[in-house]
């Protein structure tokens, strides 16, 4: 949390991140050996991002005695994660941008969590984060230097466990995919017992992590452009909803990629 300064901080960097059920805010301040941490917040609000996001920013800010105009750049995750988060985030981005001319760049996720533990470790380290019920995001990384092993995907539990198991017998793994299918992942664990569960200590990035990845990360004037690997759920839902609703299936399917095209 900021508290009232004596100086007026300008040039910072806004790092924000809300695609799981935790929203973060991290403002940071350049310095001779990186981003500082000037001030963090942090709330468990699932859907309601812009509700707290704009006043948590405005009463971080008012602590130091300055507005938006201090905000030099703005990174955001992009994703994967929940499309409603995500949209309201980068909508948030956006808005701010619109009054400051602040430039923006985006985060990718999974990597992100990655450069918490993955300097630590060594040997392979895959990271899942929740999709929805029954699936899971999945990247895999080598420890410690990140290089990626895979590409990222969203796939079944099963399907996980075959792609982790193709990178060998042994490794971590870490994120809330582990949180949300407990069950699933004890019994992968006993039965692989090369696999290390990782804490939930580490299902968040820090706001140092959040910001040591805006001060590298490719900044412009565009919108952000979310990361969706996964149809929504309104679109998997389609032909049922279009049945309810008196309609063809495939007629509604061809109109949607008639506004998709749009």
């Amino acid at each position: 949390m900021s508290a009232a300064c004596s100086h007026k901080p300008a040039g910072l960097t806004l790092a924000l991140a809300g695609s799981e059920e935790r929203l973060q805010l991290a403002l940071g301040e350049p310095g001779p050996s990186g981003t500082a941490v000037l001030a963090s917040r942090e709330w468990t609000v699932p859907g309601q991002s812009l509700r707290f996001l704009v006043p948590g920013l405005k009463q971080t800010l008012d602590g130091f005695g300055i507005g938006t105009e201090a905000i030099a750049r703005i990174a955001c995750v992009r994703g994967p994660g929940s499309f409603t988060g995500l949209r309201l985030l980068l909508a948030a981005a956006q808005g701010i941008r619109a009054g400051n001319s602040a430039l923006l760049a985006g985060l990718d996720y999974l990597p992100l969590l990655a450069a918490g533990p993955g300097p630590l470790l060594s040997g392979t380290l895959h990271v899942l984060t929740y999709a929805r019920r029954g699936l899971v995001y999945l990247e895999s990384f080598h420890a410690p230097d990140l290089t990626p092993l895979a590409p990222l995907a969203s796939c079944t539990l099963a399907e996980a466990a075959d792609r982790m198991a193709a990178h060998g017998d042994t490794a971590h793994l870490m994120g809330s995919g582990l949180r949300k299918n407990p069950d699933f992942f004890a019994r992968l664990e006993a039965e692989t017992p090369g696999f290390t569960l990782l804490p939930a200590t580490w299902d968040n990035p820090s706001p140092q992590q959040l910001l040591d990845a805006a001060r590298t990360a490719n900044y412009g004037t565009n919108p952000i452009d979310p990361l969706y690997i996964r149809p929504t759920d309104a679109e998997t839902n389609l032909p049922r909803m279009a049945e309810k609703l008196g309609l063809d299936p495939q007629e509604a399917k061809r109109r949607l990629r008639e506004l998709q095209k749009g």
